[in-house]
């Protein structure tokens, strides 16, 4: 006997071309009714037979398009109507959300038909489809529709509206398509927002990129400044005119071309041939890029074109370093009128677009972890705005997140919405855009905050901003969001290890932490050890002076003066760890990296941050076994010294070893210290679970080693999967305290 049912289905199942799967499934197993987007996800009713029915909803998991993400399907019972044929109603409003999907790489199907003189797209760099394209950075209004979309200012033309109410057609109900007659359009500018008129902009870029010139792209969340990574004065001239000596630049290129410069293995292969695409840190393998590209480094940031213009700039020129073109520290340029005003010092051309990007994304940035898969350390484009699920309960709730490398995050119930990548607090640009997709993110998700979570640092602007917003309000520390970031993405509930290790967080004591040992769960987590406390003179601003901090670090444990500064600048530093002036004392293992990286000479000042970490890293031998001696003081809180460290790695230095000796045991010393504090806490405290977070871990080398040794010694470990280790998880975790200690105090 024919039965009616209802199907409500939450997920990224809008823009990925899941109503027209529907609609063919449907029809497949000759069952009548509709399928319509609402904002809360998509609704379907069917009429039919009982078994077509139940393999219609088993299908709809089993067979839905590569791009969506079922989360939950509903069904009711309804009365039975007699309904005739199946169709695609118009979107329905109501109270809740849909979830929006992420912007998508070019698919196969479409490159096919990029490259094919016979197709009526052949060549046109917007080709898209309902397996690829813009749909975050396209967006202003859910539910996604093309009215809802920038390509609102597009109206189709004939051919491609019957491709979009075909069923047949990859192109049904895509609502970004278009094509060379009803499309956007790129044109070539001069910096001076002259346009150069040619009958092919996209090949007179190129032809530009190999003269040597610099140039702002256009692409889907953003621009990016390019140049020929293989013309090395090209590149050193970029480096002056962005202000960046050092920091590695990224670099795209095809597959054709990719193995020729980087050894990809097939986990790296799999990643970054994904529909996120995104930026991998792969081995390098050959010298066809210019060493200024990513000087003195062991990895090449490496990404495959996306959208179809990449493709197209690639034919000419196989190798483009592609920056972001922002201003130092601020979000992404996204039109002409940004570059003309912002990126007038570094380029001499931009390539424009007329389609608006409603929503600055920058490229995801990450690596492959053998055994862990992909570690992120940005974020982003191809991520967001996919929902994280949630250990507990939520009420609507906004964390603010961190300082540096912001994220907030919006949630509710069991699902949390992390923002993409915003950047560091420090300008009036990065708060702008910090507000801007704040209310965005209301107006998407339908959440209204109840509850507003900061970090404790009262300078942090986010906390400020925070303090002025309605709602309940509760402080986090900055380390214990780090431990329940981790502990959260992994669905642990229970009492746990957690080892963070970063650079700077604002500690309950007032001190700077960084080096912190915590047990507990997601209500209750206890400092139970730390490296102890070392002053850094000048505060902060040391920092950027690695030189400095080890220079005190030798003087406060060692009295020993390093030939690091001038005699003065020494005579200073004395002084205040002498008067214990303008000091700042921490225990961060960021600064400890800072220290032994300015002793060995490996890094003595920086021009990005962690520098010096990464340096040292880089050099370190693998193979080496050995590490320095330590000493764990034994009270209620334990503490790590390293005076005896920090003596054998200057008597290394004496007898002349190798420096890349000496940063291998000092990395197996970070190893050491931290399996010895955490047997005695597992004794103490009964768990043997663990879980390391905090940006000290993006130190793959030390990831590595730290994993394979608690592993060997019977612990269980948990690392971020879904998130950075960096401060871009820190929001997560605050959203999962703040609840639980609201929770706590009813």
């Amino acid at each position: 006997m024919p039965r009616r049912k209802r199907i409500q289905i939450k997920g990224i199942v809008q823009g990925v071309g899941f109503r027209p799967f529907v609609y063919r499934l449907a029809r497949s197993l000759h069952l009548n009714g509709f399928v319509r987007n609402t904002t809360n996800g998509v609704e379907i009713e069917i009429e039919g037979t009982k078994s077509n029915s139940e393999r219609f909803i088993k299908m709809l998991r089993t067979k839905a398009p590569p791009a969506a993400r079922i989360e939950e399907i509903r069904t009711d019972k309804l009365k039975y109507k007699g309904i005739k044929n199946f169709t695609i109603l118009e979107s329905k409003s109501s109270t809740g959300f849909t979830q929006i999907s992420p912007d998508i790489a070019t698919c196969g199907d479409c490159l096919n038909e990029l490259y094919n003189p016979e197709d009526r797209r052949y060549r046109f760099p917007f080709i898209n489809c309902t397996n690829c394209g813009p749909r975050y950075s396209i967006i202003t209004e859910t539910p996604y529709d093309r009215t809802r979309t920038s390509m609102r200012e597009f109206q189709m033309c004939h051919d491609c509206k019957e491709e979009f109410h075909s069923v047949t057609d990859r192109r049904f109900h895509a609502q970004p398509d278009c094509c060379s007659v009803c499309g956007p359009v790129y044109t070539l500018h001069s910096i001076d927002g002259r346009r150069i008129n040619s009958p092919d902009p996209i090949a007179e870029t190129a032809a530009l990129l190999k003269k040597g010139k610099i140039v702002a792209i256009k692409g889907i969340g953003g621009f990016h400044i390019a140049c020929d990574a293989t013309n090395c004065g090209t590149v050193k001239s970029l480096r002056k005119l962005k202000h960046r000596p050092t920091k590695p630049f990224a670099i795209m290129t095809d597959q054709r071309n990719l193995t020729k410069i980087v050894n990809l293995n097939n986990h790296e292969k799999k990643m970054i041939e994904s529909p996120i695409a995104p930026i991998m840190l792969i081995k390098k393998r050959a010298v066809v890029i210019c060493e200024e590209v990513s000087p003195n480094n062991p990895y090449l940031g490496v990404m495959l074109p996306y959208t179809p213009v990449h493709y197209l700039l690639l034919e000419k020129i196989p190798y483009l370093v592609m920056t972001s073109a922002n201003i130092q520290d601020e979000p992404l340029v996204k039109n002409g009128n940004e570059v003309e005003k912002k990126l007038v010092s570094m380029v001499s051309f931009y390539l424009d677009h007329d389609r608006a990007i409603e929503n600055r994304c920058d490229d995801s940035v990450g690596y492959n972890l053998p055994g862990k898969g992909f570690s992120i350390i940005r974020r982003s484009r191809g991520y967001v705005p996919v929902p994280i699920g949630l250990p507990v309960d939520a009420k609507p709730t906004l964390a603010v997140g961190p300082f540096l490398k912001n994220t907030f995050t919006l949630a509710n119930n069991r699902e949390a919405y992390v923002s993409p990548h915003i950047g560091d607090l420090d300008n009036l640009e990065t708060l702008c855009f910090f507000n801007e997709m704040v209310e965005k993110y209301k107006n998407w998700f339908r959440i209204v905050p109840r509850l507003i979570v900061y970090d404790l640092h009262p300078d942090y602007l986010s906390t400020k901003i925070a303090q002025k917003m309605p709602g309940e309000k509760v402080g986090v520390q900055h380390h214990t969001a780090h431990f329940a970031s981790c502990m959260g993405e992994n669905g642990v509930t229970s009492k746990t290890i957690g080892i963070i290790f970063d650079g700077t967080g604002y500690g309950l004591d007032g001190r700077i932490w960084g080096g912190e040992f915590f047990v507990g769960d997601l209500v209750n987590q206890q400092r139970v050890a730390h490296l102890q406390y070392l002053p850094l003179p000048g505060g902060e601003s040391s920092i950027k002076k690695p030189y400095r901090i080890a220079v005190a670090y030798a003087q406060r444990l060692l009295q020993k003066d390093l030939c690091l500064a001038s005699a003065s600048e020494t005579g200073i530093i004395n002084k205040m760890l002498e008067d214990e002036h303008n000091l700042v004392y921490t225990s961060s293992i960021g600064r400890l990296f800072d220290c032994v990286s300015a002793m060995l000479g490996v890094t003595t000042e920086i021009t990005y941050e962690a520098e010096a970490a990464i340096n040292l890293e880089y050099i370190a031998s693998p193979g080496v076994k050995a590490h320095y001696p330590f000493e764990i003081v034994k009270s209620d809180n334990l503490v790590i010294e390293i005076s005896s460290m920090l003596r054998a790695i200057l008597k290394d230095l004496q007898r002349g070893v190798a420096k890349s000796k000496i940063s291998a045991k000092f990395h197996n010393t970070i190893v050491a210290f931290s399996l010895s504090v955490a047997d005695i806490v597992r004794q103490r405290y009964g768990t043997k679970k663990v879980c390391f977070s905090g940006g000290v871990f993006q130190n793959r080398h030390l990831l590595n080693l730290m994993t394979k040794r608690f592993n060997a010694r019977g612990f269980t470990v948990y690392t971020h999967r879904l998130l950075p280790n960096n401060d871009g998880c820190i929001s997560y975790g605050q959203v999962i305290l703040g609840n639980t200690k609201i929770a706590a105090s009813l």
